[in-house]
This record gives structure tokens, C-alpha cells and sequence, in this order.
């Protein structure tokens, strides 16, 4: 998988790991998406889909790709690949679906009980309830076609970078959608398993506006030019 990287728009940084929780899902496997899962197609649904239950896709990031960032940063974009579901819930331009981007208090990856991680403490539908911290309004992005979308998580990585929170992981849900299986909606819409397809998720920290004018400065004098 590929490490952190600047590139001429900054820091991008890479997943070390994204998986799926869903009510949907039975037995003892309750954590699904790791590396020979076979599981290309991720969901995340309303908290009440088709009158069972939200599925969740969590994004794990390593703390040491953000060590050499200074804090705060001015802006983190996480980006996504929206993607068919394959079960017929999928949103649309006609009936788009808010997905919403959020810190957590416990690692999902070792706090959720699965039969890869007997050890865990907290079920998939309590980790659900109790450990999903409320999103920023601009963590909200309104899914309503397939294709690359963007969530401003600049707030959890500025945590991230000040230790206001230690848990590198995200949360995506349904959470701030409106609509529910009670009032007749359901969401079951697909994003891209990082694992699977390696590049689909990242986090995109832009370079700060003061290093890319030095940088354009750089330029000039190389080639003698005068910047206007």
C-alpha cells in the first residue's frame, strides 16, 4: 500500500486499513473488508435501512504519515469512489443521500468483537451507538452519482494533530440523512474498499498557500523570469 506522499498539491495520505460493519450481516463475522476478504464494494446506509440497521465503513490512517505535519493545517480533504451498492438502494440525482464523515473514540479495528478480533470489547451495533462522534456540518456531503467525493475533515485531523484526539480512524455513515425506513427511504449505497482498489480513498492535505508562492518564487529565479 502506498505510504504518504507530497506532491505539488500537498500531502496525500493513504488508509492502512477500511472495512464494513452492517446489520445485515450474521454469525460472528460482524467486521468485513480486510485483505483476502474478497469484498470489493463497501455500503453505508440510513440508520434504519429497509428496516434493519446502518452499515458503516470505517478508515483506519497511521498517526506516524501525519507526524510531519505542522498544526494546524487550513484545510484535509478525505475523498472517496462512489460506487453501485449492487442491492438497489443506491442514491441518485433524483434521490441523493447525505453520508457524513466522523471522529471516533475507540479504534474500530481492535474495539469491535469479530471473529478476526475475539479480544474486542464493543459490538459493531454499540460501537455504532456510543463511539461515532458527531460530524461537523461540512463533513456532509451529499452523494448523488457515481465517482471520486470529498468530505472537509480538516477539524478531525486538526485533533489528530494536536492530540485532542489519538484514534486515526474515520467513520462513514448515514447518520445526518433525514431519511429513514420509517418514512419509507433506504440507502444502501456502495463506496470503493481501499484494499481492494488501492488509491480509491485518501486524505489530501493542499499545500499552504505561503509554500506554494515560495515555491512559484523558486521558479522564477531558476529561469530567470519575473513573476508577475
Amino acid at each position: 500500500m502506498i505510504a504518504a506522499s507530497w506532491s505539488a498539491q500537498g500531502q496525500t495520505i493513504n488508509p492502512t486499513e477500511d472495512v464494513m460493519t452492517s446489520a445485515f450481516f450474521q454469525g460472528p463475522n460482524q467486521v468485513r473488508g480486510y485483505a483476502g476478504d474478497a469484498r470489493p464494494t463497501f455500503r453505508v446506509s440510513s440508520d434504519l435501512a429497509f428496516g434493519v440497521g446502518p452499515e458503516t465503513v470505517y478508515i483506519g490512517f497511521d498517526s506516524a504519515d501525519f507526524a510531519a505535519i505542522s498544526s494546524p493545517v487550513a484545510s484535509a480533504l478525505l475523498n472517496v469512489e462512489s460506487i453501485s451498492g449492487n442491492f438497489g438502494g443506491d442514491a441518485s440525482a433524483g434521490s441523493p443521500f447525505l453520508v457524513s464523515a466522523h471522529a471516533v473514540d475507540a479504534d474500530p479495528f481492535t474495539s469491535i468483537t469479530d471473529d478476526t478480533n475475539p479480544g474486542g470489547s464493543i459490538s459493531a451495533s454499540d460501537f455504532f451507538a456510543n463511539n461515532i462522534l458527531s460530524s461537523e456540518p461540512e463533513a456532509v456531503t451529499s452523494i448523488n452519482s457515481f465517482g471520486t467525493f470529498t468530505f472537509d475533515i480538516t477539524s478531525i485531523v486538526n485533533d489528530w494533530l494536536d492530540g485532542t484526539n489519538t484514534v486515526f480512524a474515520i467513520a462513514l455513515t448515514g447518520k445526518n440523512d433525514p431519511q429513514t425506513a420509517n418514512d419509507g427511504a433506504g440507502f444502501l449505497h456502495g463506496f470503493a474498499n481501499n484494499t481492494e482498489a488501492p488509491g480509491s480513498t485518501f486524505i489530501a492535505i493542499p499545500e499552504p498557500a505561503s509554500l506554494a508562492l515560495l515555491g512559484m518564487g523558486g521558479v522564477c529565479l531558476l529561469t530567470r523570469r519575473r513573476c508577475a
